[in-house]
């Protein structure tokens, strides 16, 4: 008789799916990975600090030696006492190291002309020579070697001693010293100064408000 009477339907509880505990043990295994992974990126990025905090340390240390060390170059220039026409300007130029060693290899670039005062364009900035374009660059020591004058190639004309007369414009000597320091370290100093008339005569050398720069 019972194996006539139709089956009873499952009840709700036996349809549901039963979570699967070896799926919770996977997620919680794989947690535990990652978790362990990123302890070990972070330890090693603080083992790594305090390992290179001496290396740094050293570095700055020795950036700042050089600093205090190095070579350091100052141009200043003697012009001329008088305008003259058809007389080419002259200038003498006095390269001096006011570092703490010595500076060599040296190499000057300058010019004179004649401009608007006060001083409205800038001077093209001059590049360096290479460094090999002196074979005993090591001998060639800042203030070791006699400097001839700057000489413009153009003498001064009627109209550029008149403008220089009436403060229309002066004159201007500028240009750049390439060198390098002990170290072996290139550097260079842009220099810019004029001279206006003043009270009948050229006044003494002045500092341009631009073109003054150093390395």
């Amino acid at each position: 008789m019972d194996a006539d009477q139709p089956s009873r339907p499952s009840s709700p509880d036996m349809l549901m799916p039963q979570p699967s505990t070896d799926s919770t043990a996977a997620d919680e295994r794989c947690f535990r990975i990652r978790l362990a992974v990123f302890a070990s990126v972070v330890l090693a990025a603080v083992i790594g600090a305090f390992v290179g905090y001496p290396t740094w340390q050293e570095h700055v240390a020795q950036q700042e030696a050089k600093l205090e060390l190095r070579a350091y170059v100052h141009a200043s220039a003697r012009g001329p006492t008088a305008l003259k026409e058809g007389v080419s300007p002259r200038v003498r130029e006095t390269i001096q190291n006011i570092g703490r060693t010595p500076a060599y290899n040296d190499a000057i670039q300058a010019s004179i002309a004649v401009a608007d005062y006060p001083l409205i364009k800038t001077f093209e900035r001059a590049t360096c020579p290479p460094d090999d374009s002196q074979p005993d660059k090591r001998k060639w020591f800042v203030g070791k070697v006699p400097r001839p004058e700057t000489v413009r190639e153009t003498p001064l004309t009627a109209e550029e001693i008149t403008a220089i007369q009436t403060a229309k414009s002066a004159l201007y000597f500028h240009g750049t010293v390439c060198y390098r320091d002990i170290f072996h370290e290139p550097h260079r100093t842009d220099f810019c100064m004029f001279w206006k008339w003043d009270a009948g005569r050229l006044s003494p050398s002045l500092s341009c408000d631009q073109g003054n720069r150093a390395d």
